[in-house]
């Protein structure tokens, strides 16, 4: 399983996400299981190395390493740039254990 390091991010809105899309991170959420949302920012270069070797599929499993946690997740949504390599925001939903 693939894993990525990811960060906690405080701000939220356009301007604040353009701000960490020129430092080469993407902002983005994991949604538990009731429907909570860790608003998280993940490098864009690591993501991008995980495209390239796996490639995007709503089934394909990933470890997010954060906060000393490890959550196992899917892409429930990703938003690309319509003619740019660039990932604008992605959307991840937690797994439960004992379902995978």
């Amino acid at each position: 399983m693939f894993e990525i390091n990811v960060k906690t991010r405080l701000a939220t809105g356009r301007i604040n996400n353009k701000k960490l899309r020129r430092l080469n991170k993407i902002p983005a959420i994991i949604r538990d299981d009731n429907f909570k949302l860790i608003l998280i920012q993940l490098d864009h270069n690591s993501f991008l190395n995980f495209l390239d070797i796996k490639g995007y599929n709503s089934d394909t499993l990933l470890c997010l390493n954060f906060n000393n946690k490890k959550y196992k997740v899917k892409i429930k949504s990703l938003q690309l740039h319509p003619f740019k390599r660039l990932v604008m925001h992605i959307d991840f939903q937690k797994i439960n254990n004992e379902n995978y």
